[in-house]
């Protein structure tokens, strides 16, 4: 048996030996990918810059990138030289922004953006085309800046009609009446669960195009609902709590559990809490329990050592 194995090893010994002469003589081109210069890779990331920076005078943030699609162009960046750098040769202004956070969206801001998205346009797109653009966080700070219809009205733009499915077509005047009876009731802003359990979960989402939830809570002088603060109490492991659990648990037994036993159980807690109060021993023996048997590799729990 010995022998066999040996010869086996010899033989695969023997193989790697010989793939690594097959490798020896092949050229060189052909074990190696050809790799760029540094030029070459820095020549392609100005490019990609240049294209998606187009009309842009600030270096935009990361979650704009990762918008845009372009989330390995902007880690190519920080792995040659960094945004620094690179914001200078492209020619846009660098803004330094603390770590994990986008840029302040202000009206300002939004209306820039939108000048330049909107430019020859008679229609307010809709949102594929904000993100085809990778333009979706400007979207998003739209409705949270008063909405589209405020911005469409802004820059004299129509809507799309709406789907044939449609059902129901809100402005502002509608608004107030349908959701005024539920604020006032309340006496402060519902949340969006009591919208929906008073069917009106449509005039919900038409709030955000219609100025926004802090513009329809101002408007109607009411407070937001106070957030629950959830206190979380830890259960504690008394002497007696440990008895009355193992005593359950270890009955019908003579030999106590393993740990493994215990965890697979899901009393992982509770052996833990027996180890730390007054330790294993002592409570086998407070129970009247034999010792866990040793287990060997390959044995089953009640099985013999092979």
């Amino acid at each position: 048996m010995a022998s066999k194995k040996k010869a086996n090893k010899k033989k695969a010994n023997k193989k790697k030996a010989n793939k690594k002469k097959a490798n020896k003589k092949k050229p060189r081109h052909l074990t190696q990918r050809p790799r760029r210069s540094n030029a070459e890779v820095e020549a392609d990331i100005e490019k990609q810059l240049r294209e998606f920076l187009a009309g842009r005078e600030e270096w935009p943030s990361y979650r704009e990138f990762v918008a845009a699609g372009r989330r390995p162009l902007r880690e190519a960046v920080s792995k040659r030289r960094g945004t620094h750098y690179w914001a200078k040769r492209v020619g846009v202004r660098w803004v330094k922004r603390p770590p994990g956070y986008a840029a302040r969206w202000t009206e300002e801001r939004v209306r820039g953006e939108l000048e330049q998205f909107l430019d020859g346009r008679d229609v307010w797109p809709p949102a594929s085309e904000f993100q085809a653009a990778g333009l979706g966080l400007l979207r998003e700070a739209v409705k949270r800046l008063g909405g589209v219809e405020v911005w469409a009205e802004r820059f004299g733009l129509e809507r799309q009609k709406q789907s044939s499915g449609s059902t129901r077509v809100w402005d502002q005047q509608r608004l107030e009446q349908s959701i005024g009876p539920l604020v006032r009731y309340l006496g402060r802003w519902p949340t969006k669960g009591e919208f929906r359990q008073a069917g009106l979960e449509s005039a919900h989402g038409a709030l955000y195009r219609y100025g926004g939830i802090e513009y329809w809570r101002e408007r109607f002088g009411v407070p937001a609902k106070p957030k629950r603060t959830v206190v979380r109490t830890r259960r504690v492991w008394t002497e007696q709590r440990i008895e009355r659990e193992l005593a359950e648990y270890c009955a019908g037994r003579s030999e106590w559990p393993t740990q493994r036993e215990f965890v697979r159980d899901g009393k992982g807690r509770l052996y833990n809490a027996a180890s730390l109060h007054g330790g294993i021993d002592r409570w086998q023996k407070k129970l009247g329990l034999r010792p866990p048997r040793r287990i060997y590799p390959g044995a089953t729990r009640h099985g013999s050592r092979p």
